[in-house]
């Protein structure tokens, strides 16, 4: 079962704002980390038994 966690280089809006020194937003792009979704899923970490 994978787990959703909001992504952190987008802050789950899915998009990016591209801006210039002046901090003007120049344009937005699809987050490249989470391909648009707004989150990342990930596999759960199985705890090994020793």
């Amino acid at each position: 079962m994978t787990q959703k966690q909001a992504c952190n280089h987008c802050e789950g809006k899915g998009y990016t704002n591209i801006r210039d020194c002046a901090g003007e937003i120049q344009r937005t792009e699809t987050c490249s980390f989470c391909s648009g979704l707004g989150y990342q899923e990930q596999e759960p970490e199985e705890e090994t038994e020793e």
